[in-house]
């Protein structure tokens, strides 16, 4: 965590207060009138807490529903509604990283598109685009005006631009602001890498299966799935085309990416066979904890309770990296172990890469309150093969969102010395 420097504004404080993913950052905010901008203020703090300098622009509209006062508290800089002669555009389009447009209306997406600069939020989103940072809009409407041809056109025309859309969510026909977390996330990634994943088909596992003894009663484990997603997210937002399979899941799941919900093991394996029937996956990155024993027999009705003496036959389940090696050019698996060393990790991880052929392993120590399963962090140790030698890293305690950037940028790396 960066501490404050004397002078400082107050809000710096939280400054890379759960990590460092953005550290050294610049991201403009841009705020434009829909009634969701409240919720930027939160996309604000979860980019300083990981390391970023934000800036907030607000149309002059906007700044009628949340006041520039409340951005200058959330971020400790200065909100800017009209510019000076100070040439912010400029000077932001220099200095600064990315833009995210959050909320974006229709009307500064379609300004933005046809390099109209009558808003201060479409005018530095044209500067960003013309020094090649990136720019991510988030679009917050009526569903009947997302339906619109002109949105469609608008759209294609900001693709071609090479803005990034991350898509509303849409519920109870409006185009909703998506969760914040899923907002900041993706513009973080997006900053940190750019498209650097454009093109690429990426299949990731999550979460936990169940297999079910009865009705009411199921084997499973306490995996949150959040791994998988921050690396579905990641790659996402680097340009990557997404197929994410999950299990039972604690975490907030992204709705931008293709998803595919499954129950037990078998249903995993199935759902991530028909997807490499389909597709040409260039990675895939096995982050789920499928339960590997089930009951030879499901109960069809609910056990009475206070059944004394009760064995419970159990039988493998099919292995869902097992469905995946030898079928997709670059394979990350995981494997969670209770280990007392760092080499007793080790050999568990070269176990698993030559086992399944896989190219990256990521062994992390479970069985800790700390690290591992529904924690935001894991204890972990990457080995890979590369030009034919296995490398090896430990990385030590590490937050889930950088280890998914490293996981990604480790697969990239490799797939370059194929």
């Amino acid at each position: 965590m960066a501490a404050r420097l004397p002078g400082d504004h107050p809000s710096k404080a939280i400054v890379a207060s759960v990590n460092d993913y953005l550290a050294g950052r610049c991201i403009v905010l841009g705020v434009t009138a829909s009634v969701s901008a409240y919720k930027s203020v939160d996309v604000a703090r979860w980019l300083m807490r990981r390391g970023a300098k934000v800036i907030p622009v607000l149309t002059r509209p906007a700044s009628e529903l949340v006041t520039p006062m409340l951005f200058h508290w959330a971020t400790g800089e200065k909100a800017v509604v009209d510019y000076t002669g100070e040439v912010e555009h400029i000077l932001y389009s220099k200095d600064c990283d990315s833009m995210i447009v959050a909320p974006a209306t229709l009307s500064t997406m379609a300004k933005i598109a046809n390099g109209i600069v009558d808003n201060n939020v479409a005018l530095t989103a044209i500067s960003m685009l013309g020094e090649g940072k990136p720019v991510m809009v988030v679009p917050a409407m009526h569903q009947s005006m997302m339906n619109s041809p002109v949105y469609k056109t608008i759209v294609e025309k900001l693709e071609e631009q090479g803005v990034v859309i991350l898509p509303p969510k849409v519920e109870e026909g409006v185009a909703k602001y998506p969760d914040v977390w899923t907002v900041a996330r993706a513009a973080a990634a997006l900053t940190a890498r750019g498209r650097d994943l454009e093109g690429k088909q990426v299949l990731v596992t999550a979460g936990a299966t169940r297999e079910w003894i009865d009705p009411a009663r199921f084997i499973s484990n306490p995996s949150s799935g959040r791994m998988g997603i921050e690396v579905a997210v990641e790659a996402w937002a680097r340009g990557a085309d997404v197929y994410l399979v999950h299990g039972s899941t604690s975490h907030v799941l992204p709705h931008m990416v293709r998803r595919y919900e499954v129950d037990t093991t078998e249903d995993m394996a199935e759902a991530v066979d028909k997807i490499l029937g389909q597709v040409e996956i260039d990675i895939a990155v096995a982050a789920a904890a499928p339960a590997d024993y089930k009951p030879v027999k499901a109960m069809e009705k609910k056990m009475k309770s206070g059944i004394t003496g009760l064995t419970l036959e159990l039988e493998p389940t099919p292995k869902v990296i097992g469905v995946i090696s030898g079928r997709t050019k670059t394979l990350v698996a995981f494997a969670a172990e209770t280990v007392e060393s760092s080499e007793e990790l080790e050999l568990a991880a070269l176990e698993k890469l030559e086992k399944y052929n896989a190219d990256i392993v990521v062994a992390n120590v479970i069985g800790r309150k700390d690290v591992g399963f529904s924690s935001k962090d894991l204890e972990a140790l990457l080995m890979w093969r590369s030009n034919g030698e296995i490398q090896k890293e430990y990385v030590g305690r590490i937050d889930k969102e950088i280890l998914a950037r490293i996981i990604l940028d480790t697969a990239l790396q490799l797939e370059g010395e194929k």
